[in-house]
Order: C-alpha cells, then sequence, then structure tokens
C-alpha cells in the first residue's frame, strides 16, 4: 500500500494561516497528490487532508466519520459555542438537528423570503440619503434585522446595530484558527453579551411573560424536550437559538461577493431581470466560487481506507471545502464564474459544499442552507432590479491568502435610486 505523501514541517499552521484558501490546492500541486496528503498543525498534530467528490462522500459517512471534540477551542468558543450542535454527534446530534429541520416549513421558508424582499425595499430611502453604502456592513445590519424578525426574537431598533457588531465579530473570529488571535477575548464577550440576551428572552418566554409566535425558532426551542423528555439548559438553548440566525446573517459575505460578481459581468444583472431562475443559479455559483469555508475538521471512527490508503482510526482529518468546489474533476472550468452551470446541476450533496456536505437530517450540513439560496436570491434581485447605483473606484481585490475571506473595501457603492423604470 502506497505512503501518503506529506507536507514536511513540525507545525504547518503558519503555513496554512499565510496560503488561506489556497493553501490545499497549493499543497496538492506541490506533491503531486490529487486526492489525499499529509501535513502537521494545530500544534503538531498529524492531519490527513482529503480533497474531492468522493473526500466528501467518505467524510460525511457517520460509520467512518466523527467529529465530536475535532474543532478547535477558539472557533467553539466564540463562533458556535459550548455545547452547540455542531459539536455534538450520534442520537443527541440527530435529535437536535431535527429540531433545526423542523424550522424549514414552506411557510416558514415563504416568511423569510418575504422578510428579506421587504426589508431591502424599505431599507432603499435610506440608502438613497447615504452619501456611500459600504454593502458588507449595510447587509449585516439588514440581515440582523430579518434574522431576529423570523426567529421570533425581540431585537429592539436601538439594539440591532449592536447585535450586528458582536455578531460580526464573532464569525471574523474563524481567523484565529489554530494561532494567537488579539480578537479571542472581545470575540468571546461579544458572543457572551449575545448569549445572555437570548438567554434571557428564553426564560421569558417558558415563564409565559413574552409570546414568541408558535413556529418561530424562540418559540419552539424554548419549548423543545429532548428524547427523554427533558427541556434545553437555557444556556445552551440560547446558543442553539442563536445559530438559527447566525448564519443568515454571516451571508452578508455572500451578498458583497455578489455584487462584485454582478460589478465584474453585468450581463448577470440583466440575466436576473430577465431570467426566472438566473437569480437561483447565481446564488449558487456565488457560494461555489468565492471564499466561505476553508476546510472543516473531523477524525476517523475507525478503521478505513481512501484512495488506495489506510486511514487509521483516531486520525484527525480535514475535508478540503475550497478546493473541492475548484477542482476541474467537480466543475468544469472551475476557476471561471459561470452561473449557466446550475442549469443542469443534479444537486448532489458533495460537489457544491460550502455550508457541508451530506444528508440535512444527520449530518453536519448547515441547517440554514435553504435560507441562505433564499436570501442571497431575493438581494440579487434587489440589486439588479430594484435600485441603481453606482460603484466608485475602490480595492474590489478578493484576497484569498485571509481567511475569512473578503472583497477588501467591503464593496461600495453610492447614488443609490429606487429604479423607477421596471419594464
Amino acid at each position: 500500500m502506497s505512503t501518503i505523501k506529506r507536507d514536511k514541517g513540525l507545525d504547518n499552521t503558519l503555513k496554512v494561516m499565510k496560503e488561506g484558501y489556497l493553501y490545499t490546492t497549493n499543497q496538492r500541486q506541490r506533491l503531486g497528490a490529487d486526492n489525499i496528503f499529509e501535513t502537521r498543525g494545530l500544534g503538531g498534530k498529524r492531519i490527513i487532508v482529503l480533497s474531492g467528490k468522493k473526500a466528501a462522500e467518505t467524510f460525511y459517512d457517520n460509520d467512518k466519520i466523527e467529529r465530536k471534540g475535532t474543532l478547535p477551542k477558539r472557533v467553539v468558543n466564540t463562533l458556535f459555542g459550548q455545547g452547540a450542535i455542531h459539536t455534538t454527534t450520534g442520537k443527541k446530534h440527530i435529535d437536535r438537528k431535527a429540531l433545526f429541520m423542523s424550522l424549514m416549513t414552506e411557510g416558514n421558508l415563504k416568511h423569510l423570503r418575504e422578510l428579506t424582499r421587504n426589508h431591502w425595499y424599505m431599507n432603499t430611502h435610506r440608502m438613497e440619503q447615504m452619501d456611500q453604502i459600504n454593502i458588507y456592513r449595510e447587509s449585516i445590519i439588514l440581515l440582523t434585522k430579518v434574522g431576529t424578525k423570523w426567529a421570533g426574537v425581540q431585537a429592539p431598533e436601538e439594539k440591532i446595530e449592536e447585535i450586528a457588531t458582536d455578531m460580526d465579530i464573532m464569525i471574523d473570529s474563524f481567523r484565529g484558527l489554530g494561532t494567537a488571535f488579539k480578537g479571542y477575548k472581545s470575540s468571546v464577550k461579544a458572543r457572551r453579551r449575545v448569549e445572555d440576551w437570548l438567554e434571557d428572552q428564553i426564560i421569558q418566554t417558558r415563564k409565559g411573560k413574552i409570546h414568541p409566535p408558535e413556529g418561530t425558532a424562540l418559540y419552539e426551542f424554548a419549548h423543545w424536550e429532548d428524547y427523554l423528555g427533558n427541556p434545553m439548559d437555557s444556556r445552551l438553548c440560547a446558543i442553539d437559538l442563536m445559530n438559527t440566525f447566525r448564519p443568515l446573517i454571516a451571508i452578508n459575505r455572500f451578498v458583497s461577493f455578489g455584487l462584485l460578481g454582478m460589478h465584474e459581468h453585468p450581463i448577470s444583472k440583466e440575466k436576473i431581470n430577465n431570467e426566472e431562475d438566473y437569480a437561483y443559479m447565481f446564488s449558487q455559483e456565488v457560494r461555489r466560487f468565492y471564499p466561505f469555508v476553508p476546510f472543516l475538521p473531523a477524525k476517523a471512527k475507525t478503521d478505513f481506507h481512501f484512495d488506495g490508503h489506510k486511514i487509521d482510526k483516531d486520525t484527525m482529518l480535514l475535508l478540503d471545502i475550497y478546493g473541492t468546489m475548484h477542482r476541474e474533476d467537480v466543475f468544469e472550468n472551475p476557476n471561471e464564474f459561470r452561473p449557466e452551470r446550475f442549469l443542469d446541476w443534479d444537486g448532489s450533496p458533495f460537489d457544491l459544499i460550502p455550508q457541508g456536505g451530506g444528508d440535512y437530517y444527520t449530518n453536519h450540513r448547515c441547517a440554514g442552507e435553504w435560507m441562505t439560496v433564499i436570501i442571497m436570491e431575493e438581494t440579487m434581485k434587489y440589486f439588479a432590479g430594484r435600485i441603481t447605483y453606482d460603484v466608485p473606484e475602490q480595492d474590489l481585490r478578493v484576497d484569498l491568502n485571509s481567511i475569512p475571506g473578503y472583497v477588501k473595501s467591503g464593496f461600495i457603492i453610492e447614488n443609490v435610486k429606487e429604479n423607477l423604470d421596471r419594464g
């Protein structure tokens, strides 16, 4: 049996952070390794990196792979929260995942679409009064309004910007993966503030002092019982409640990427306005093409073989997320921005994996993925057809060596006006 090719070095964490989203692809090319290579990181741990569609199928095989305890503590403490569903496995994970998925009703998703459409339209007057709008910042505030309203959470107007800022700090903490992160303490404090606010609403809901609509995340989480008939601990409940709408707020990155995509491919704007399914295809291509999650960790639950190599039980694994979506054998001409590729896409759970892969109910694929696409569709339709705007000179680079990925300027627009000529 052949030996797994290895990136030399006692700890390559700094190299990973320096090369960012390109590390896995660069390393595969350097080593001449198609689908698997070995590296060391996070304090010198031996890590096997898996890449490609078959790698994703293996990574989301619950008989082979275990995810509990593999996320770096800094990421758990800031981005996901202690005890969050992302840190669970087995029956506990499936039981709580069913709670998340119970929110994905046709009515709830339709409501989210309407909230997104209406909030952007109602935001037009505000943007018309502004000299310049940083889309990264503007969309995180608007999506905080949408996300909290959808979740049934009470978020006073004067508190929205504070919540949005804290959420952004938490999401940005991913840059501290395995390294000394100077923003770690501020990220932990930001999470604590949001958890305190949500836990209070959980407690007040259980006491009957506030009354969120039935079917909303706050109502369902506050009244949920596990398979033993026990309610969820109020703090843990607040953490999971946050995880129903925090991913919606992180979509602000996709929004700025989407406007960049329209700016660099002007024909897309016309197609979004005139072709029924183009906003969907465009949104999926934004999620595939631009950098979001670089890779995800797990460990081998048992001995198994992959690509002719034996993987021993308890070996730490990384699934190459960004690199997989930019492989020629997964997507044709992967470095070309082409929404039409999703016209006849088969919906595979193992190739378009920006928010995880596999089955929604039993795996760690993000329950909010449908919501991401809905928000992106409505947002792209708004910017393509409901308003006009100018794009001033700015730094529109997307640095793939920086995790998380951003449009350098945040994507700035000006001279916003409602589009009164809608054909």
